[in-house]
């Protein structure tokens, strides 16, 4: 029978790249895991889900349409894009809003035919999302309340002293 030196070396080499591969694969899961998720794929972006949808607007506490407002996904599921419309079609516009992850608010920035400019920011809890922003003449606050009958109502309110008094620019029931 013939004998074969040991080669201790060999061994513990064997051991150091069987180590080596499996580092090398779970480091290569990792990183195939972590391009697969998107930042998107957070619950905190799609808390505002709740207003995606094709809807007509009622001034509210009553029957009277005031317009229709379209709300949809974009940029697979990382930001909701509204296409607002008056009842008459003359007044329209549109807004981008998105849960920004480095300031840890939601982020909305509306434009429309009117020459209207709002960048509004702030947070979702207790079924509401309220957003605030300063216009040049106004500080406005809007707040979109998640309805548990599936209905959206949106209240726009603008100060005109930083706060201290409210009036209210648009109060609007959504409905699918």
């Amino acid at each position: 029978m013939k004998h074969s030196p040991k080669r201790p070396w060999k061994n513990s080499s064997e051991r150091s790249m069987k180590r080596i591969l499996t580092m090398a694969m779970l480091l290569m899961a990792i990183f195939v895991g972590a391009q697969n998720q998107s930042p998107c794929s957070s619950p905190k972006a799609h808390e505002f889900d709740f207003w995606i949808g094709n809807w007509t607007v009622y001034q509210n506490g009553t029957e009277k349409i005031v317009g229709h407002n379209n709300i949809v996904a974009v940029a697979d599921g990382c930001g909701i894009q509204e296409n607002w419309k008056d009842v008459t079609g003359s007044n329209v516009g549109t807004s981008l809003n998105k849960y920004a992850f480095r300031k840890g608010k939601w982020q909305q920035f509306w434009i429309d035919n009117s020459g209207l400019t709002l960048e509004l920011e702030g947070d979702y809890a207790d079924n509401k999302m309220v957003m605030m922003g300063q216009s040049p003449n106004s500080t406005d606050r809007i707040t979109w309340f998640k309805n548990a009958d599936g209905t959206v109502r949106q209240l726009w309110e603008q100060s005109k002293d930083k706060g201290t008094t409210w009036t209210v620019a648009f109060d609007g029931l959504y409905k699918k």
